[in-house]
């Protein structure tokens, strides 16, 4: 293998996949359908494993075996393995790069929600990630965002010039979400606990996306169709997590809300080709992927604006103008009352998805890796 090699900061692939593992999984998945000519060294914190990388694209997987901090070893331990091999270039995909970097580097920067949004974190989460953040913008020989409404934001907060900004957009997996039933889909649901017509919450829970708003529109939407369900899928991420079952209980929604903290990747698409329609509303978001899965398996989604959607589409319908239980319960009923109208709504999704390939992505990524050698 010759040409580029880039070293690329991985933990986030490790155990239960963040946002950020994801689209690395996106991205290496993209990169192994084309001949970049780039070696792939991918840094790890924990113990080996088979990245799903390594299955599919070339890629060299280096495994620190360190049971400590995270912080302490993308910041410090890290750096001794980057030292072992004769790297061009440093991609670190998660906000922040080692304290220690020798080679040239660009970061990515998803969404600043602990500059926008603080009081989502903890004094000392907060601080550690506007800190790690704020380096990492200002050290990188390249910044990316997701989104030019992102690029924007960065460059306000951090005043990073524009010839060091770029906008790489995320792909979606069209294949695995893809609007054909898998033999399997009842199993999954099935095993999940998931039964009759139910609306689906997929993404972590803060308190910027809403949840309580999306409860009371649930609850406004039962009292026409109480056979209704929700069913939530991911991690509770809220400063008092505890609050969440008690507006539940509060609601009166009971048994019917359906919570899992973590599903696997197999599952996420059964659940979005079950559901009637999907939330994902935000007061601060980067990209936003889940809308456009929701889309690519022809299930319609009620968002909010501030998403990637905005700019791929601006004229999405299901958009809701204001962040009230009232404006979502509404948008929703549009959708659940005029299937027809909804029907035609997801098939002019599939022209918009289809574009957002991960080859693509992987593509600009490249083309943005080898800009800092020139």
């Amino acid at each position: 293998m010759g040409g580029m090699k880039v070293g690329v900061i991985a933990a986030e692939m490790e155990g239960r996949r963040t946002g950020v593992g994801r689209y690395l999984e996106g991205m290496l998945q993209g990169l192994a359908r084309w001949d970049h000519g780039v070696e792939w060294h991918l840094f790890f914190q924990g113990d080996p494993f088979t990245p799903p990388a390594a299955e599919s694209g070339p890629a060299i997987a280096h495994f620190s075996g360190h049971r400590g901090s995270r912080v302490l070893w993308e910041q410090v331990v890290v750096t001794r393995e980057l030292a072992r091999h004769d790297l061009d270039v440093l991609f670190g995909p998660a906000y922040a790069l080692p304290f220690s970097c020798p080679q040239p580097s660009v970061v990515a920067m998803h969404d600043l929600s602990f500059e926008v949004l603080p009081l989502e974190f903890r004094p000392r989460e907060r601080w550690r990630r506007r800190l790690l953040a704020r380096r990492a913008a200002r050290m990188a020989n390249r910044v990316l965002t997701d989104t030019a409404a992102m690029a924007d934001l960065v460059s306000e907060r951090y005043a990073v010039p524009p010839d060091r900004l770029a906008v790489v957009p995320l792909g979606v997996d069209v294949e695995r979400f893809s609007p054909v039933p898998a033999v399997d889909d009842d199993r999954v649901l099935s095993e999940l606990g998931v039964q009759g017509p139910y609306l689906l919450w997929l993404g972590a829970v803060f308190e910027r996306r809403l949840p309580r708003e999306v409860l009371e529109a649930f609850a406004a939407l039962r009292r026409d169709r109480p056979e209704l369900g929700l069913v939530m899928v991911g991690g509770n991420r809220m400063r008092r997590p505890g609050i969440l079952q008690q507006w539940i209980e509060e609601l009166g929604l009971g048994d019917s809300v359906v919570l899992h903290d973590w599903v696997g990747e197999d599952c996420l698409a059964p659940l979005y080709r079950g559901a009637e329609l999907s939330f994902y509303l935000s007061l601060h978001e980067g990209f936003g992927i889940p809308p456009l899965e929701s889309l690519a398996c022809r299930t319609p989604v009620v968002v909010s604006s501030g998403l990637a959607l905005d700019e791929i589409w601006p004229g999405y319908p299901y958009r809701c103008r204001e962040a009230t239980a009232r404006a979502i319960a509404a948008t929703a009923r549009e959708i659940l009352e005029d299937g027809e109208r909804s029907d035609q709504v997801v098939r002019e999704a599939s022209d918009i998805t289809a574009k957002l390939d991960w080859e693509s992505s992987s593509r600009r990524l490249v083309a943005e890796l080898k800009k800092v050698l020139r």
